[in-house]
């Protein structure tokens, strides 16, 4: 799976406008540090320049090159072909996993994309630990998760379609 990167259209829509705020910051930033620098001879004495500079020059790149990256390279969850068929027979992005504990507890987890995650919906990326560990299992697979700090033990009992892929 490296190389490919597993977004929703939300997701994607997403990416594009982050990235597009950073490419602003970038400008606004290096505006700033002109400024900075017209004011100011000693620039190795101007922390606001520094910083400036540390983020005009590595932070904002690295992070804008990263975005591009994942763009350039990302495939739509909707697109995928288990999503076409309606193949659920294991944990891949794009679907929800239901799964029972010992003691008859339901944790219920929907597997979307690159930084889509929202633990209070009960999202998680394929990326993250929690989805990582679910990847590829099969209905009656158990799985160990966390907890409210604790470790638990979990048995899959259903894969169907994720109710939040848009």
């Amino acid at each position: 799976m490296s190389n490919t990167y597993y977004v929703t259209r939300k997701g994607l829509g997403l990416l594009a406008q982050r990235q597009k705020d950073l490419v602003e910051d970038l400008e606004k930033s290096t505006r700033a540090m002109g400024h900075s620098a017209s004011l100011d001879n000693d620039l190795r004495e101007n922390p606001e320049f520094m910083q400036l500079r540390t983020k005009v020059t590595y932070e904002l790149p690295s992070k804008i090159a990263e975005l591009e990256n994942v763009m350039r390279l990302a495939r739509l969850i909707n697109d995928s072909e288990h999503i076409q068929n309606q193949d659920f027979h294991e944990v891949l992005p794009g679907v929800e996993v239901e799964m029972e504990s010992e003691d008859g507890e339901l944790r219920v987890h929907s597997i979307l994309g690159y930084e889509e995650g929202d633990p209070q919906k009960g999202i998680v990326s394929y990326l993250s630990p929690v989805g990582e560990k679910l990847l590829h299992k099969a209905v009656g697979d158990e799985v160990v998760l966390p907890m409210r700090g604790k470790l638990i033990r979990y048995e899959i009992v259903t894969i169907k379609l994720s109710p939040h892929l848009e």
